[in-house]
């Protein structure tokens, strides 16, 4: 009896050590050849495929760089055995081959490359960037236009030129529009009024007009 259980015993550790670590390593990226950062990638199985069964389940994650393993524990019968590599939604079937891969004391290794269909999802930089770069566009644009609008007329050309226009006022007389500091002489050459009553009527008219403002 205990020559039997040592049998048993001896044939468990042989069948553990036995089994080799097959290694699939690579890159995940995208159509335009940027990585595919921290994305799981999981091994499935086809329906029926019960050979596949045991791998079900096993993954990693893809690094900053793409760079993604996955270790998965062998026997020479899983030689052919193929399973699927799913990322973000993706498929990719890959055959387990022990004959043709870079073979160290125990081990076998493949590389195997992915490129997804879809395209590289916009990050919020971006986003952010493409609302800031249209807001100061648009604050641009708004400015060109009330320039323009101001360079329409001789006033606005003063103000855009660094001068204050000359205000306007009326004759209180003939109600003719005149600048404000050629009424007085306006009141005393063409209404021939006496220049200190000129400059009384100039005076009221400018408080006439203030006080308009004011209200």
């Amino acid at each position: 009896m205990r020559m039997l259980s040592v049998a048993i015993l001896l044939l468990f550790t042989t069948s553990t050590v036995a089994a080799d670590t097959y290694t699939i390593y690579g890159i995940i990226k995208y159509p335009n050849n940027t990585a595919v950062q921290y994305e799981e990638i999981e091994v499935q199985c086809e329906p029926h495929a019960y050979d596949c069964a045991k791998f079900s389940g096993e993954g990693g994650m893809s690094d900053f760089g793409g760079g993604y393993r996955i270790e998965l524990p062998v026997e020479d019968q899983d030689e052919g055995i193929s399973i699927l590599l799913v990322v973000k939604g993706e498929t990719f079937e890959h055959q387990i081959s022990l004959q043709n891969q870079n073979q160290g004391e125990s081990d076998y290794s493949t590389m195997l490359n992915i490129t997804l269909d879809q395209e590289p999802p916009i990050s919020p930089l971006s986003t952010g960037l493409l609302c800031g770069t249209l807001f100061f566009i648009l604050v641009f644009a708004n400015v060109l236009v009330k320039t323009g609008r101001q360079l329409m007329t001789p006033e606005g050309r003063q103000r855009f030129q660094g001068r204050s226009p000359m205000p306007i006022t009326t004759c209180p007389i003939c109600d003719g529009k005149i600048r404000r500091h050629l009424l007085v002489r306006h009141l005393i050459v063409e209404h021939g009024i006496p220049p200190d009553k000129a400059g009384a009527m100039a005076g009221l008219q400018f408080s006439d007009e203030r006080q308009d403002l004011d209200t």
